[in-house]
């Protein structure tokens, strides 16, 4: 009878001992029936904390980490639309492979104001840096990928 033991993490962070008998491998789970209640349970990978009696050794497919995951798109935020023009502006924008962002964050490239832009927003994007740019700005970037010249208040 093949069995296998690991301590698990479960989603509310409670930390429990495992034994799993008739267990498989699926992907990034491990299936099988519990040794002290004998209900058929499945186990993330993810959440074992270790194996116990050479538990891994056994495995086929050991879980390894996926590697973070990395945005490189450059980040864009809107200010002074009005909704529905913000929306239609933010969706031209995520067409075009430029990550949306609603307010001024450390990695933003842009800010894209229109006519009722608040100056704190404005001053915060210009303190770190990003290029504030109009309306026909940006359409010209996204049409040409020409950085427009800096929008001016």
């Amino acid at each position: 009878m093949s069995s296998i033991s690991f301590t698990y993490t479960d989603s509310r962070g409670h930390t429990t001992d495992w034994i799993v008998e008739h267990w498989k491998e699926t992907g990034r789970y491990i299936q099988g029936v519990c040794k002290v209640d004998e209900q058929f349970r499945t186990f993330r990978k993810d959440r074992v904390e270790q194996y116990l009696e050479q538990g891994e050794a056994r495995l086929t497919q050991p879980y390894v980490a996926p590697p973070p995951r990395v945005d490189t798109r450059p980040e864009i935020c809107f200010t002074g639309f009005p909704k529905v023009q913000r929306s239609v502006l933010e969706d031209m924008a995520s067409g075009r492979q430029m990550s949306v962002k609603k307010d001024v964050t450390k990695g933003l490239a842009f800010l894209c104001c229109g006519p009722n832009a608040g100056p704190a927003k404005v001053a915060r994007a210009r303190d770190r840096g990003c290029l504030i740019i109009d309306e026909p700005g940006l359409k010209t970037m996204l049409d040409t990928g020409e950085l427009p010249e800096p929008w001016e208040d």
